[in-house]
């Protein structure tokens, strides 16, 4: 069969599922398969030591050592065990399915770091940051250091690090670049794994992560692992799927298991029927396979509406966004210019106080020359009227200029109370002008946070269209595949 013929088809076919997954009545039970062949099912428990303890339903109880265990597959595990999609890959094989949150030139750091757990970056293989899928093996290589984009390009280089939800590469070419690990970057490469002829254990957990050790110990409950990158690192009974006795396998081998599940527990597909398919076995899996394809295009349709729609709503917050940005800074330049409108009067009022204190100055000294007159009218004899008569005019004469003075200092206490109140009024102004302001900017900061959402679930929307139309890409060449699988069988049977 020719490599086009074994491309995996994801399809729904409910009778090849249980025939490829092997269950039974006993699936339920714990199974433990011994070194030289023997099946055992019943209820296993974990003690300290280095041997398990399998419990038959008759209640007959069986001692195996882990030197002769071969594997362990824990009840309540029925569904098949496939590779989770974000997590990090070690150089020992291990696949950690957890989201990685930090990377630097020492150590690799998880959104959910443990003390008993340490990954340096020396020992890691490669970082994956969203699910693969079966389009991206064939670009996906582990001969050089780089960065795996969702595109399917790979851009070689040296990877810096990762920090805040991006990736930098340093490329010889192209220089530094950074890539968004939720939209843009599938996975980065550091170094190859190890040979697939390692030998080992292989624990195979809940969550999709699959640990490769030389050996472990068994605990009250569980296993614990202290082998680097573990320290003291406790596995419960309720995390484990099974324990294997195996080299390592390849990831890409895992991967393809992956591929080949539409749905948990149901790996379906003209592949895995393989050279024994009849072409009745085909067709019916062309028929699901054809659902399938109508249903991924009809979510790629709503996740294309959803990016319309979400674009839509983008332009318009953003419109509003800038608008409300105008108009904060428009009133502001009018809270500045009613600012220097206060000034000014302020410089007035102030101008105006030194004016009446000048002319108050003019009228002590009015009053002292009154003053001096008075006496020296006083002084004069009553029989010298010539001179009495012009002293008197003196008088007279020093009396309006003092009224003169005192009647200019109340029209400049008059034009200093106009100052004052005009700058009571125009402060009033830049109060009410600053309060429309704060209220302004109050409402664009909802505006910018209503418009970074919209952002924000227009690049979801954005990665949910790519995703779906490369999956119905996926389907098609898979369905393209099988319809070739078909005609090929045909005319084998024919001839």
């Amino acid at each position: 069969m020719s490599m086009s013929q074994k491309a995996p088809v994801r399809v729904r076919f409910a009778s090849v599922a249980v025939a490829l997954l092997g269950l039974s009545a006993g699936a339920w039970a714990d199974v433990v398969t011994t070194a030289g062949g023997e099946s055992l099912q019943g209820t296993v428990t974990f003690r300290e030591g280095n041997a398990l303890e399998i419990t038959s339903e008759s209640g007959e109880k069986v001692r195996i050592a882990l030197a002769d265990l071969a594997s362990l597959d824990l009840k309540g595990a029925a569904q098949q065990w496939i590779i989770g999609g974000a997590g990090a890959l070690t150089t020992n094989g291990s696949f950690l399915a957890r989201s990685v949150l930090k990377m630097d030139g020492k150590v690799v750091t998880f959104a959910e770091q443990e003390e008993s757990l340490l990954l340096t970056r020396q020992n890691t293989a490669a970082l994956f940051f969203q699910p693969l899928r079966s389009r991206d093996a064939e670009a996906l290589r582990f001969d050089r250091e780089g960065v795996f984009l969702r595109d399917g390009d790979f851009m070689e280089g040296s990877v810096v690090g990762l920090a805040e939800r991006r990736v930098a590469v340093e490329s010889l070419l192209l220089g530094r670049k950074s890539f968004s690990v939720q939209t843009e970057a599938m996975a980065v490469v550091l170094r190859a794994p190890v040979a697939g002829e390692l030998e080992g254990w292989t624990l195979l957990l809940a969550d999709g992560s699959r640990l490769r050790c030389r050996e472990f110990l068994l605990g009250e409950g569980g296993v614990i692992l202290n082998h680097s990158p573990y320290r003291d690192y406790h596995i419960g009974r309720d995390r484990l799927v099974g324990i294997r006795r195996e080299s390592a396998q390849p990831l890409m081998e895992m991967f393809r298991a992956r591929w080949l599940s539409l749905d948990p527990g149901q790996p379906l597909a003209a592949a895995a029927l393989g050279e024994k398919a009849t072409t009745a076995d085909l067709t019916g899996s062309l028929a699901a396979i054809g659902k399938e394809r109508v249903k991924r295009e009809a979510a790629m349709n709503e996740a294309k509406a959803e990016w319309i729609r979400s674009q839509q709503i983008a332009s318009r917050l953003k419109a509003v966004a800038a608008r409300e940005a105008g108009n904060v800074n428009r009133m502001q330049a009018q809270v500045k210019d009613k600012a220097r409108r206060v000034e000014q009067d302020q410089r007035m009022v102030q101008q105006a106080v030194e004016d009446i204190e000048r002319k108050m100055g003019i009228v002590e000294q009015a009053k002292t020359k009154v003053g001096e007159t008075k006496e020296k009218l006083a002084a004069i004899p009553r029989e010298d009227a010539a001179q009495w008569r012009s002293w008197e005019q003196q008088v007279r004469n020093a009396e309006r200029q003092k009224q003169n003075a005192e009647r200019i200092v109340n029209q400049a206490r008059a034009t200093q109370r106009r100052h004052e109140t005009r700058v009571k009024s125009s402060q009033r102004l830049v109060d009410m002008a600053q309060e429309r302001v704060a209220k302004a900017k109050e409402k664009k900061k909802k505006d910018d946070v209503a418009h970074r959402a919209a952002e924000e679930a227009l690049v979801a929307a954005k990665a949910s269209y790519d995703l779906t139309s490369a999956d119905l890409r996926e389907v098609a060449e898979e369905l393209r595949r099988l319809e070739f699988l078909i005609q090929q069988k045909k005319s084998a049977d024919q001839e």
